[in-house]
């Protein structure tokens, strides 16, 4: 094995490392958690919590009204 072999595999196992975790952060059944830890910077805001799910919402109507 010479040092180009091995700089190939290393780029073929970076690129299936990229391609998983964009999946994974794409991912509809991820959706949620990711929903839940966009609201961490306000969990001691009330006020702002709600002001946050009222846009979600909104936007999830919008989105449901396109389909």
């Amino acid at each position: 094995m010479d040092i180009g072999t091995i700089r190939g595999l290393g780029t073929v196992v970076v690129m299936v490392a990229f391609i998983g975790l964009a999946l994974w952060v794409f991912s509809s059944r991820r959706k949620k958690d990711f929903d839940e830890a966009t609201l961490l910077p306000f969990a001691d805001d009330p006020d702002a919590i709600a002001k946050v799910e009222q846009a979600q919402a909104q936007q999830r109507a919008s989105r449901s009204d396109k389909q």
